[in-house]
């Protein structure tokens, strides 16, 4: 049965936002079950944060390296590469326990979990590769399905499958805790989901066109006639590059550590930091999902598609302000309302970033959109280590909560003063026109 065209974009967004929740369930296994590993193998908050730095690093890495692959090759034939790279990489992850992994990585006198820390370093490693794929496929899919005026929407959809994958994993992983299964079983089970997705991608996309839509054609690689042409889209770039890197440490923060947070740090049980994991990604996700619904209220309203993106961002970063709040607010409801509202504002401004990227250039979005995550990621991963080995001298997350709270008003200010607003309509004129 034929999909009616109007309908068909919204469903590819569907399944990117799929891609995105398998994604995250495959990144934030480890988050959930970090309190386990902690005791039973020796990954304290050092060892994870190298873990998590090391992540960062090959994320950074994978973002450049797919970006020009993409660029290349198109998504058709590389998404799927990529989803099976990171699905097979979370169920190699799982082996961490096994004592084979133990006498081929752990020498004699090695302090006690060597063995399990260097398989998982490698796995990760090898994760964080292959998830970096996922971002210029899924972007360059929205772009080439959706008008200018629906991209935010589209990448808040996008985007909100993170949430919606962290959401389900401290659910699930209880849920198998109790039938008995260990916390291998997350691994395994989620990567073999992953693989499950490649023929979904193909069944949908079919012979569809998945290059630059007609109605940026006018902007394929026009040549830069002029310094004050190239002065522009240097400032664009920089201007997006101090955007993601503030948005990646808040978020990467918030994502990874939150598991230690709430039951070293709090004091809450295993299940009740669980359900309070859930509970915070639905606030993400939700903040997710108005960001792009109100940018299409705008303009829907006259607003310039441009004026509109600015105007959201600047209402979502002073909602994901309030987590400089959060040393000073206890451990009862009042620091969970306000753990919820920055997850909410910070990935609700996601999409904002997402769509700028998108404009930034129509032939080489690919690999620009991945240096610029490789840029943020290089530094996001060098704070995660030093944050690492910060907490666990201190036994203490008020540094890194201000610095999530601050980061995104430094974005809000990049936006503000340096994005060259003339070339921002140029795009909208052509959607104008269409």
């Amino acid at each position: 049965m034929k999909l009616p065209e109007s309908k068909w974009p919204w469903i590819v967004c569907g399944v990117l936002l799929l891609a995105t929740m398998l994604n995250y369930m495959d990144r934030q296994a480890l988050a959930v079950v970090s309190t386990t590993l902690k005791s039973d193998f020796n990954i304290a908050e050092a060892r994870f944060g190298m873990v998590e730095g090391c992540f960062g690093y090959a994320f950074a890495f994978g973002s450049i390296f797919f970006g020009l692959v993409a660029d290349r090759y198109g998504p058709r034939y590389v998404y799927p590469i990529v989803l099976a790279g990171w699905s097979l990489s979370g169920v190699a992850a799982a082996f961490a326990g096994q004592e084979w992994v133990t006498q081929m990585l752990e020498a004699d006198g090695d302090p006690p979990g060597t063995g399990v820390y260097r398989w998982l370093l490698l796995c990760r490693t090898v994760l964080g590769v292959f998830e970096a794929g996922h971002w210029p496929c899924a972007l360059l899919t929205i772009r080439a399905v959706l008008s200018s005026k629906d991209r935010t929407l589209g990448n808040s959809i996008l985007q909100s499958g993170a949430s919606l994958g962290a959401i389900i994993v401290p659910v699930y992983i209880a849920a198998a805790n109790h039938a008995g299964q260990s916390w291998e079983f997350a691994f395994w089970s989620i990567g073999i989901a992953g693989l499950l997705w490649i023929p979904l991608w193909f069944i949908l996309i079919g012979n569809h066109d998945l290059s630059i839509p007609k109605e940026d054609a006018s902007l394929l690689d026009e040549p830069l006639k002029s310094e004050e042409k190239l002065s522009r889209l240097v400032l664009r770039f920089i201007t997006l590059a101090i955007v993601i890197t503030m948005l990646t440490i808040s978020w990467q923060f918030l994502r990874a550590w939150q598991g230690l947070f709430l039951q070293d740090y709090h004091g809450f049980s295993e299940n009740a930091s669980k359900g309070l994991m859930s509970g915070f990604y639905i606030a993400a996700d939700v903040g997710c999902i108005l960001s792009g619904l109100l940018v299409s209220a705008l303009v829907l309203r006259k607003w310039e598609v441009h004026s509109a993106r600015k105007f959201g961002f600047f209402i979502f970063t002073f909602i994901s302000a309030s987590a400089i709040c959060l040393p000073f607010a206890g451990s009862g409801i009042l620091m969970i309302a306000i753990y919820y509202t920055a997850g909410a504002g910070i990935l609700g401004l996601h999409p904002f970033y997402y769509s700028l990227a998108q404009e930034i250039s129509y032939k080489r979005m690919g690999v620009l959109s991945g240096s610029l995550a490789a840029l943020a990621w290089c530094v996001s991963s060098t704070f995660q280590i030093f944050i690492g080995s910060h907490i666990e001298a201190t036994q203490s997350y008020s540094l890194g909560l201000f610095i999530v709270g601050f980061a995104p008003v430094v974005g809000l200010i990049a936006l503000y003063t340096l994005w060259p607003a003339e070339e921002t309509n140029v795009a909208e004129g052509n959607q104008q026109e269409a």
